[in-house]
């Protein structure tokens, strides 16, 4: 779609100013000194819209493109929050509106769109022309856009994993045990299998550190694997994470009472990640993102978590594998299996002003997104990429009676609500990939 602006048709030295309304912003501009302000508009007849670039039924429209819409007169700046909406399935996109010289209104959405999807504008009579007037008759626009959908989270390919890591032979995954490197094996194993690449130093990156409680030196290791980009973005990098220990027999009287088995905390992260990191990479093979330029990608399982953050804060200062100054991003995925009232909380939306929008827009199967007004600056493996001033986003289904406790089994993990979660992360990663320009970091990285 064409990206030029139509010519202002008022005289030069307007001021612009902008309105937001229902999380919308609309500049405005070329709105004093004409005569459309008195409702001639130059033209005569009814208010009508009369074409859109992409046209009606367009197919193969770039996903990373604005829409603009004309009409017979100009319009009522206050009136297109009202009176256009952008949607998907049903549901209103957040976009930013412009309007190019007073009778064409630009749909920027605020991030990239669902590859081969169908979208729909739909226009109402709340849209006005400057004397007025009421949108003659509604209208709808509807297109395709390029690429391919993403596939479907598997409900059996999560519950494989989680019933392989959760599993009582497993031991609970303790940090720094035998039973933590089994785990850290089938990790690799699934990588591999999945056709992912290995990092420059290897997929296993072992590692050394003291425990939280200062007493214990452990040997633990962080599961790497890359899913390269292509093109001008190639260099830059977006990190999908999760730890994937848990705590053992920690804090019980005697085996006979356990293992923590640990199926929410953090089995459910981590086959989050390996389920995303089969599917994405599929979809990129079969030409899903259209050929679009887009980042790479490091999958990680970290290790030892439980006694410090050890093997994410250990990837971050000692030894990353890809470039910190060219990590653009983390989606990280810790107690993501215990869905209830269709509630998720998204953390890290106070890192950058990217995350909230495209997180509203990529929640297709409509989960109640909440977002805490400040996060925890050490409460999982967000937080040395924090330290590092990277935009990040945090998943979490909220605590429960079972957490660190030998209750956390396979049973009592929401599959289907899994899969929700899985489809919103899924359309949260394509944007990021492709977005022409990173998320920026903002406020400030905790000490």
């Amino acid at each position: 779609m064409s990206r030029n602006r139509v010519s202002p048709r008022c005289p030069a030295g307007l001021a612009g100013r902008s309105r937001r309304a229902l999380g919308i912003s609309v500049s405005l501009a070329l709105l004093a000194g004409c005569g459309d302000l008195l409702g001639s508009g130059g033209k005569d007849g009814a208010f009508r819209f009369e074409s859109s670039d992409p046209p009606a039924g367009a197919s193969g429209v770039s996903a990373l493109e604005p829409v603009i819409l004309s009409f017979s007169r100009n319009v009522d700046p206050a009136s297109v929050a009202e009176g256009v909406s952008l949607q998907v399935e049903g549901r209103p996109l957040m976009v930013e509106y412009t309007l190019l010289g007073g009778d064409k209104v630009r749909l920027n959405p605020t991030d990239p769109l669902d590859f081969g999807t169908g979208h729909e504008v739909l226009l109402t009579g709340a849209l006005r022309s400057v004397a007025g007037d009421p949108l003659s008759e509604r209208a709808s626009v509807a297109f395709t856009t390029e690429g391919r959908t993403l596939p479907a989270v598997s409900a059996d390919s999560l519950l494989r994993h989680l019933e392989a890591l959760a599993h009582d032979s497993m031991r609970g995954r303790g940090s720094g045990s035998g039973d933590e490197l089994r785990a850290a094996e089938y990790l690799r194993e699934r990588f591999v299998a999945y056709g992912l690449h290995s990092p420059a130093g290897g997929m296993i990156q072992d590692f050394s550190a003291t425990s939280r409680r200062g007493d214990t030196l452990l040997f633990s290791r962080n599961v790497l694997a890359v899913l390269p980009g292509r093109g001008s973005l190639a260099e830059e990098w977006v990190v999908v994470g999760a730890h994937y220990d848990h705590i053992g027999f920690r804090d019980l009287a005697d085996e006979s009472q356990g293992p923590n088995n640990g199926a929410d905390d953090n089995a459910s992260g981590t086959a989050m990640v390996l389920e995303m990191a089969r599917l994405f990479r599929a979809w990129v093979e079969a030409g899903g993102s259209a050929l679009k330029p887009r980042r790479s990608i490091l999958f990680a399982g970290w290790g030892a978590e439980e006694e410090g953050l050890l093997g994410s804060c250990h990837y971050v200062f000692e030894e990353p594998a890809v470039p910190l100054a060219h990590t653009r991003a983390l989606l990280n995925f810790d107690m993501v299996g215990r869905l209830r009232d269709d509630v998720l909380v998204v953390s890290g939306g106070e890192t950058s002003q990217v995350w909230y929008p495209m997180v509203q827009n990529a929640n297709v199967s409509g989960l109640t997104l909440y977002r805490p007004t400040s996060s925890s600056p050490s409460g999982t493996d967000h937080a040395c990429f924090w330290m590092a001033a990277i935009p990040w986003q945090g998943f979490f289904t909220r605590t429960h009676a079972e957490y660190h406790r030998p209750g956390d089994d396979t049973e009592l993990i929401n599959v289907p609500g899994m899969v929700r979660i899985g489809e919103l992360a899924l359309r949260v990663l394509a944007r990021v990939v492709v977005m022409p320009e990173a998320p920026a970091f903002q406020g400030q990285a905790p000490g």
